[in-house]
């Protein structure tokens, strides 16, 4: 398998994780809105000619917004982290199907070019 070749099955590979990603990412966007919106105080309004104060109500669903970003972005962490150890073990098994193709031939091995030191180099 040639270098090309290798990097379109990367490619097709990591592609099949896209609609997931996609999905998180788009998760995150959520998150971090409702972050947002929990991090500005509450307005008091003008009804006629009074000023009305925020109500208890709005602090308390403010603090509400806070907490569920907060528990909304621990499950997106784990969710990231399973979605990067899939990435890493699919990159591995293609690692290994190509040591399997190649005959665990390494660099310097059986003429292929050593591209360690130089002092061995057919350059």
């Amino acid at each position: 398998m040639n270098q090309d070749e290798m990097m379109i099955e990367y490619m097709l590979q990591m592609g099949a994780l896209q609609p997931q990603q996609v999905e998180m990412m788009r998760k995150q966007k959520q998150i971090d809105a409702l972050r947002g919106a929990s991090m500005e105080s509450p307005q008091g309004q003008m009804i006629g000619k009074h000023y009305v104060p925020p109500s208890f109500m709005q602090y308390a669903s403010q603090l509400g917004q806070g907490y569920m970003a907060g528990q909304a972005q621990k499950g997106q962490d784990v969710k990231f982290g399973e979605l990067n150890a899939a990435k890493t073990k699919k990159l591995e098994e293609m690692l290994a199907d190509l040591r399997r193709r190649r005959g665990g031939m390494t660099p310097g091995a059986y003429g292929m070019p050593d591209t360690g030191t130089g002092e061995s180099s057919v350059y």
